[in-house]
């Protein structure tokens, strides 16, 4: 997770300085959606480990994050060492990157595991529910490859059909909404 890079003070002058070098663009949606998490961040007590989690959840929302295998290893050890006061979107986030990491490292139980641990976690209602969306679909795609096609179309239909008006839904929706499972 050294994507982050950097020290913790140089993240917080990043983070502080961040709210007023967004350009308002015609993307209001992620404007809002990185002026948001600056503001959480600026607050937080465990700042190194939720600036690599928010690196890693933007490199996954723009559809960027490709996990090597010591990637893969090291998301999951730094997860495992995390700390323990996060909200409970951040351990959403974490248990979804953990699902994907096993996923890459080709183990579909611990990452079936992962992903119904951040689905139950993450609550619909919460500002960051998008969430739930990205875990219900990743969880659908992980089913369709194990040949559990009831499960998938059943996660699937959900993750399209349950979650309207969700942060990012316009970001998110072609991922949700072309998940190849038919």
């Amino acid at each position: 997770m050294g994507a982050s890079g950097g020290s913790v003070a140089g993240c917080r002058a990043i983070l502080a300085e961040l709210p007023s070098r967004i350009k308002k663009t015609v993307n209001i949606e992620l404007d809002t959606f990185y002026s948001r998490k600056s503001e959480l961040l600026k607050s937080s007590t465990n700042l190194e480990y939720e600036c690599k989690l928010a690196t890693l959840e933007m490199l996954y929302v723009w559809k960027c994050l490709t996990l090597s295998s010591s990637q893969a290893e090291e998301i999951i050890q730094t997860v495992n060492n995390r700390p323990q006061d996060l909200s409970p979107a951040a351990l959403a986030v974490s248990y979804m990157l953990v699902g994907l990491s096993w996923r890459a490292l080709e183990n579909p139980l611990k990452a079936e595991q992962a992903f119904k641990i951040s689905d139950t976690i993450s609550k619909p209602d919460q500002r960051d529910n998008y969430i739930t969306v990205c875990v219900l679909s990743e969880l659908a795609e992980l089913y369709h490859q194990l040949g559990q096609e009831d499960k998938s179309l059943q996660l699937a239909e959900r993750a399209q059909n349950g979650y309207k008006g969700y942060h990012l839904e316009n970001r998110l929706y072609n991922r949700v909404h072309n998940l190849d499972i038919s």
